[in-house]
This record gives C-alpha cells, sequence and structure tokens, in this order.
C-alpha cells in the first residue's frame, strides 16, 4: 500500500510541504530564470559568485565538513531568501538535520544565535531540528512550543522513512546525503525503482480520469537525479556499483534500473541494455 505522512499534525510553526524535485536550484543563482541579464553590472556577478559558493558549501559539505560556519550559512540564506524558499526548503531541512544530529553539543548555542531569524526562516529551522530526533532539539522545541510538540514529534517519522511518493521527500533525501556523504541515503532513492510497477489505478483508490499518480513519474524522475548528482559528485557512483555488486536485498526491478543508471555515467564498465524490442 502506498502511503504518505500526516502533514495535518504539523501545526503552523512547522512548514507546510509543497512541490519541490528541485535539489537545490532555489540556492543557485544561475539556475533561476532569468536570475541575471546579459548586461549585469559586475556587482551582481559578485553576488552570483557569492551565492554559488554557498550552495557549494552546503552540497559539498560533506567531503569537508564545518560546523563552525553553520550560524554564518544559515543567516546568510536567511538574508537572500533561500530558507523561506518552498523549492529550496526540504534540501535544506533534510541538511539541517543531519548537520544538527553531528553537532549535538553545539545545537543550543546555534539556536540562541539564530533566534532573531524572520519567523517563515525560523519554521526551516525548527522543522530541521525536528527531523533531527536528536534530545537536544527535542529539549528545545518542546520548551519553545509546548505539548503540542509532543503530538508533533509522534508523527514525524525519520527522513530515511518519509514516503517516496511525495513531492518533498528526494529534496529531503539529498539534503541529507550533502551533509553526511550516506550510502544509506542514495539507497532509499534507489527504492524508488521499485515503482516501476505500480498499479496506475491501486485497488481501493479512485483516481481521476487522465491523472497520472506521482509515484508513476518516480523511477525516471529519480534515475535523472542521481545520474545528474553522480556527475558531479563521484562518491555516488561508487555508491551505486557498490549497492549493485553487493546489496543481496534488490529486487529484479531496481537492480535493472540501476543497471541503467551505471550505463548512463560509465558506459564503458555497463555497456547499455538493448532496448525491448530490440532484444
Amino acid at each position: 500500500m502506498l502511503s504518505t505522512m500526516n502533514t495535518k499534525a504539523i501545526p503552523g510553526f512547522l512548514i507546510g510541504f509543497s512541490l519541490a524535485f528541485s535539489g537545490l536550484s532555489g540556492l543557485r543563482a544561475q539556475e533561476k530564470p532569468n536570475s541575471k541579464p546579459e548586461s549585469a553590472a559586475p556587482a551582481d556577478a559578485e553576488q552570483e559568485k557569492l551565492g554559488d559558493e554557498n550552495a557549494d558549501w552546503l552540497e559539498y559539505y560533506y567531503k569537508d565538513p564545518t560546523p563552525e560556519k553553520f550560524v554564518e550559512k544559515m543567516k546568510i540564506f536567511s538574508a537572500d531568501g533561500t530558507l523561506s524558499d518552498d523549492h529550496a526548503r526540504p534540501a535544506l531541512i533534510g541538511f539541517i538535520s543531519q548537520v544538527v544530529r553531528q553537532n549535538r553539543d553545539r545545537v543550543e548555542e546555534w539556536y540562541r544565535q539564530l533566534s532573531g531569524l524572520p519567523a517563515q526562516d525560523r519554521k526551516t529551522i525548527h522543522t530541521g531540528l525536528l527531523f533531527s530526533r536528536t534530545k537536544e532539539a527535542d529539549e528545545i522545541l518542546k520548551k519553545r512550543f509546548g505539548p503540542q510538540f509532543d503530538d508533533l514529534k509522534a508523527n514525524t517519522p525519520k527522513v530515511l522513512e518519509l514516503p517516496l511518493d511525495r513531492n518533498e521527500t528526494m529534496d529531503m533525501l539529498w539534503g541529507y546525503f550533502y551533509a553526511t556523504g550516506s550510502e544509506s541515503a542514495i539507497r532509499r532513492m534507489i527504492y524508488a525503482f521499485r515503482f516501476d510497477k505500480a498499479p496506475d489505478d491501486p485497488e481501493g483508490v479512485e483516481i481521476p480520469e487522465g491523472f497520472r499518480p506521482l509515484y508513476k513519474e518516480l523511477p525516471s524522475a529519480t534515475l535523472e537525479m542521481i545520474v545528474s548528482n553522480a556527475r558531479r559528485h563521484p562518491k555516488i557512483l561508487e555508491i551505486c556499483k557498490k549497492i549493485y555488486k553487493e546489496d543481496k536485498t534488490l529486487i529484479l526491478g531496481e537492480k535493472e534500473w540501476l543497471y541503467d543508471l551505471l550505463s548512463r555515467i560509465d558506459p564503458k564498465a555497463y555497456p547499455p541494455r538493448p532496448a525491448k524490442d530490440e532484444a
């Protein structure tokens, strides 16, 4: 059965998730449509460069963790609108949750230093704290929001257990990976290949005519996201190769999609499979 997270359990002091699948597009100035005209002044070019540097800090954090820059970067992301950007939020939440887990002894001080952020930006921080699932973050949120936090915590799964058929989950998993370099995050994404055989009209669910469920797009969308990221992150390719060779829990559909993914990145080692009508 396909499941979804109960977003009704998320009160107003946290965020309501929205359409994401955008990775870090909200963090990179050059990827925003018409973000910079050809005649941009040098100051604009410098601002774009600054945006790239901050996006790179987040995306490659796992390679050289610098938690001492966390507060500074969050304030920059607040000032440029990233923390309140609906497209950037899921990746940021996944990222924040794991940086918090790695630095529990700093969380209280970080929270104090970020207390002056605008309310919308604090929602992103609060949600990252929630998904960190740490005692230190829980104490902060409990003190800040009182009894309603207990119900929220009880209804909040781990990032690696979020339903894949939700728009924000993949971006949260990417944020998780950028913070940790975790094989577990990539393996969870690969699990989306199982949706290849999911029915268009599952039993007991009324699907409107002409409507294609999001989960039917998951395999191809996931493949494209992993390929795109693997071209910037050699570690992802290493992880995918390891999973393909060693993970005994892969089912046939996952293995076939994963092979096609590897053939896109390393066709010499993984020659493309012939199309079914050519076999």
